[in-house]
């Protein structure tokens, strides 16, 4: 049953359905699995990134599902055509305060509200379909990906490939990383081996282009992006340089979100 309101003013079920509206018009389609399939095959199936884009693509297939069945069933309730479950209720009471609802954070990743949430919704999907339409980007949004952990180990796995006649394995590889003096609206074209990514924030601090080093913040400013990073591959203590290295590098820690968990 919907709730009183005051004249002139609309009811909570009346706002979600707005709401829902609103979000129903902006959600991207599903894919169909046989296209997806097809597209990945012409732009080489067998290659590890692009394996890699076939999973992250089945994974938000289920958010995109998910979200869709949630509003229409919601605003099928709200119409008295459907039960009011106790999930559909507890998406009303979530949507109506601009919250994610539990059982979408579940199966995608954690946010503030959910105009954020739903704007990566949207950026992800058109980083996935603009992949597997016009093969691989120049760079990569890192921070857009369910397991960027994943995405990294098949750039090592595909600079081993590349060195197979230099006899690399996998286990010997290191991750090697060099932060650009190029933001990511500067590349147009990926590196010869290996790829670009962004999306990485500095906390409490910031980059010195020119240097390249971390500096003191801004004031009043915790987060900063960095520029766009240079991520391959290489064997350890390849060329000697190991130690060497390591001097003078930082293993800087990395979390896929605020709340530090992962």
């Amino acid at each position: 049953p919907r709730s009183g309101a005051t004249a002139g003013s609309i009811t909570r079920e009346d706002q979600v359905v707005l709401t829902s509206d609103d979000l129903l018009k902006k959600l991207p389609p599903a894919w169909h699995k046989a296209t997806v399939k097809e597209l990945l095959q012409k732009i080489g199936h067998r290659q590890p990134l692009n394996i890699f884009c076939g999973q992250e693509i089945d994974r938000l297939q289920v958010v995109i599902i998910l979200v869709r069945r949630t509003l229409q069933d919601l605003k099928l309730a709200i119409a008295g055509t459907i039960v009011m479950s106790t999930e559909l209720q507890e998406a009303l009471d979530y949507l109506y305060d601009s919250r994610v609802p539990p059982r979408w954070v579940r199966v995608s990743w954690p946010s503030p509200n959910l105009g954020l949430w739903f704007q990566e919704v949207i950026k992800r999907h058109e980083q996935l379909n603009d992949w597997i339409l016009h093969d691989r980007p120049a760079k990569y949004w890192l921070t857009g990906f369910f397991n960027p952990q994943g995405f990294l180990t098949c750039v090592r796995q595909e600079v081993c490939r590349a060195h197979a006649k230099d006899n690399w394995s996998l286990d010997a590889m290191e991750t090697k990383s060099e932060v650009l003096r190029l933001d990511k609206h500067e590349i147009d074209r990926g590196p010869q081996e290996g790829v670009y990514i962004f999306g990485l924030f500095l906390e409490g601090c910031s980059w010195d282009k020119n240097k390249q080093k971390v500096k003191e913040a801004a004031p009043k400013e915790m987060f900063k992006e960095l520029p766009a990073v240079h991520v391959t591959g290489e064997a350890a203590g390849h060329g000697g340089k190991k130690k060497n290295r390591e001097m003078k590098q930082f293993k800087c820690p990395v979390y896929k979100y605020p709340i530090r968990n992962d």
